[in-house]
């Protein structure tokens, strides 16, 4: 499935509107010339010109709104997006109780294992990627993620 890009660019032109509507809300930091909707307007204002860069490229290229690909046309490919969805929601639901290192480690053999790779590829690829991920987000970044059953 392939969404024209002039439907992408309005939904990120609309974002950017947005984006910088409410920028211009956040007040001034006392004493300087610009306060903390500087960024944000800039941000937006990237985004818009993008957005209105792929409007004209959507109408000049126009074959509809959307495209069906062969991919989507298969039930299996519906499947695994809808299993893709699923995992998303299950880490959500599941990691604040189990914890990340025993979610992600699921996760990740479950969706490996959907994709076709052998279940001992897939297993070690799995650790190995919870304990990077979990290394750089704890160790690296200070960024806390839920410990779980592995808490005090």
């Amino acid at each position: 499935m392939r969404i024209n890009d002039a439907i992408i660019g309005a939904v990120l032109l609309a974002f950017a509107i947005a984006m910088f509507a409410y920028a211009r809300t956040l007040p001034a930091i006392p004493g300087q010339e610009y306060g903390a909707a500087v960024f944000p307007v800039l941000v937006a204002m990237g985004l818009a010109g993008c957005g209105v860069v792929l409007i004209a490229s959507g109408v000049r290229h126009w074959q509809g709104a959307v495209a069906w690909s062969d991919w989507a046309q298969t039930h299996h490919a519906w499947v695994r997006l809808v299993v893709i969805f699923a995992l998303i929601l299950a880490y959500i639901v599941v990691a604040p109780a189990l914890g990340f290192v025993p979610t992600s480690i699921a996760i990740l053999l479950v969706f490996l294992l959907m994709m076709g790779v052998r279940w001992w590829i897939a297993a070690a690829v799995a650790i190995a990627a919870t304990i990077l991920v979990q290394q750089t987000f704890v160790g690296l970044l200070r960024v806390p993620l839920p410990l779980g059953l592995l808490g005090p």
